[in-house]
């Protein structure tokens, strides 16, 4: 496992970090030392959070191309060294109306929010894999535990990504390298600001962002927050499946009628 708390410069690698929780992360790192290698497609908005900051790589990219993701891991590691913590957080979220339903939306949301993550392990993992360690985290969201309204494209990426981190473990933890799944819940930024409902325990990215780095220097395998709303989101997925639907529906206004 990877100590953040004891490495003085560990180089920490993250996708779709040009707002939102990827840019509090990124910001932070380098607040407390570290290296940091921060992947998306603005470079604009990277070069803003990089500036006077000598040990930052500004990787413009896109992670549904799978070359680009090698070429940029392969700078990274030259300007910077070998990889410590890879956060893989580029997604994206529009809310849908599956009475409409379009393939196009519904792939680009696997394109990015899970094959983006696969193309940037790639080149990743047997870098830690000869190195015997590093620390892999995916993030996730409360939306993949069950399914929830205008969720259809997006919450099962979230589904896949959780079933994904759990199979890397059997792979990955013999080589020495940590894997971690990220849960949270609503948190302020770019692609939440499109919700029209109330979104109960909503945080700020920067809030999120120390939630994770918190979470990365324990030691469970899924980190979840915040907590209060998290516990209520994993109470349903253990409601029989009639009660669970009648709930949501409840809270949501939505009639099942």
């Amino acid at each position: 496992m990877i100590r953040t708390e004891t490495i003085c410069m560990s180089h920490i690698f993250i996708t779709g970090a040009s707002s939102g929780i990827g840019a509090a992360l990124a910001s932070q790192w380098l607040a407390d030392g570290h290296k940091v290698s921060a992947v998306a497609r603005r470079r604009g908005r990277l070069d803003e959070i990089g500036q006077d900051h000598t040990s930052f790589f500004a990787g413009e990219g896109d992670v549904t191309d799978a070359g680009r993701m090698a070429e940029l891991v392969d700078e990274a590691t030259t300007r910077l060294g070998p990889i410590d913590v890879a956060i893989m957080n580029a997604g994206i979220y529009v809310p849908q109306d599956s009475r409409q339903i379009d393939p196009a939306v519904y792939a680009q949301h696997m394109n990015v929010n899970y094959m983006g993550v696969i193309n940037s392990l790639a080149p990743i993992v047997p870098i830690m894999a000869k190195r015997k360690s590093g620390q892999i985290a995916i993030v996730s969201s409360v939306a993949g535990w069950r399914g929830l309204p205008k969720a259809a494209a997006y919450g099962p990426t979230k589904a896949a990504l959780i079933s994904l981190a759990e199979s890397l473990v059997f792979d990955l933890a013999p080589q020495g390298i940590d894997v971690r799944v990220i849960c949270p819940g609503f948190v302020d930024t770019e692609s939440t600001a499109v919700n029209d409902y109330e979104m109960p325990g909503l945080m700020t990215a920067d809030a999120a962002a120390t939630e994770i780095t918190r979470g990365l220097r324990g030691d469970k395998f899924v980190i979840q927050f915040p907590k209060s709303f998290t516990r209520q989101m994993g109470l349903l997925r253990w409601l029989p499946d009639r009660k669970f639907f009648q709930f949501v529906a409840k809270r949501t206004g939505i009639s099942l009628k």
